[in-house]
C-alpha cells in the first residue's frame, strides 16, 4: 500500500468510472436516436414523441456550480432529468424537445 492510499479509494474511483460510462453510453444512444428523427417546426406546437428529445449531461463540483449551470440550461429550454454521483462531483443530465424543421 502506498503511503497516500486510503482503503476503499480504488473502489470509489471504479464506481465513478462506471457511473460516467453509463451516462456517456446513454447520451450516445440518445444521440443516435435523435439523428434518425425528422425535425418539426416549432410553429406547429406539436408535443414531441418520447424519442424526440435532445440530451445534455455535465459534471459539476459543488452547489454553486450546479446552480449556475442549471439556471443557464433552464434559460435555454433544458429540463433536469437525472443526477448521479456524490456531493463533491455529480453528473447532471438535462433534456429538451427536439423540434423538427418545416418541410
Amino acid at each position: 500500500m502506498h503511503c497516500c492510499d486510503k482503503p476503499g479509494s480504488q473502489e470509489v474511483v471504479n464506481m465513478r468510472a462506471i457511473i460516467l460510462a453509463v451516462f456517456l453510453a446513454g447520451a450516445f444512444a440518445a444521440g443516435l436516436v435523435v439523428t434518425q428523427i425528422d425535425a418539426v417546426s416549432a410553429d406547429q406546437h406539436d408535443v414531441p414523441n418520447k424519442s424526440q428529445w435532445q440530451y445534455q449531461c455535465f459534471e459539476a463540483e459543488g452547489v454553486a456550480q450546479v446552480t449556475e449551470l442549471s439556471n443557464k440550461m433552464g434559460q435555454d429550454g433544458w429540463e433536469m432529468v437525472a443526477s448521479a454521483g456524490k456531493k463533491s462531483a455529480t453528473i447532471w443530465c438535462f433534456k429538451r424537445p427536439l423540434w423538427k424543421r418545416a418541410k
